[in-house]
């Protein structure tokens, strides 16, 4: 079994168990990351998406990223994993994550993160408006 294979297998695994907990979503985001040896790369606060609150990524050892989006009404949460190709979208979040707060207050990734999540919904991991599932795995 290749290694992207079970970073999935056991990306999903965790995603299944730590959905079910009691938890809010950025306990669940770490949760998941712990229970699935991945690195969270950040955790964010959505505000101008109208379909999306939070967004969060958890890195892996080949090179896969495990995607979880929290939806406005705090009811469902999508996750997908993706590959390398997501990279340029990731990157931005990710140095903005690593950031001083203050930095953080001073600094904008509004724009990077629309375009992360547009890139996600063009490939068809986040669903668009009125398409909800519980769980949307490509």
């Amino acid at each position: 079994m290749a290694v992207d294979e079970l970073d999935a297998i056991v990306f999903r695994m965790a995603v299944e168990s730590a959905l079910a907990l009691p938890l809010g979503f950025t306990e669940k985001v770490a949760e998941i990351a712990a229970r699935s040896h991945g690195v969270l790369l950040f955790d964010l606060r959505i505000d101008d998406d109208v379909e999306l609150q939070r967004i969060a990524a958890i890195r892996y050892p080949s090179d896969q990223t495990g995607v979880l989006a929290l939806d406005k009404r705090g009811a469902v949460t999508n996750h997908c994993l993706v590959n390398g190709s997501f990279s340029s979208f990731i990157a931005p979040l990710e140095d903005w994550s690593a950031l001083p707060l203050p930095m953080q207050a001073r600094t904008s990734i509004v724009g990077q993160t629309s375009l992360f999540i547009g890139a996600l919904r063009d490939a068809g991991y986040i669903p668009r408006s009125g398409l909800r599932s519980e769980v949307y795995q490509r």
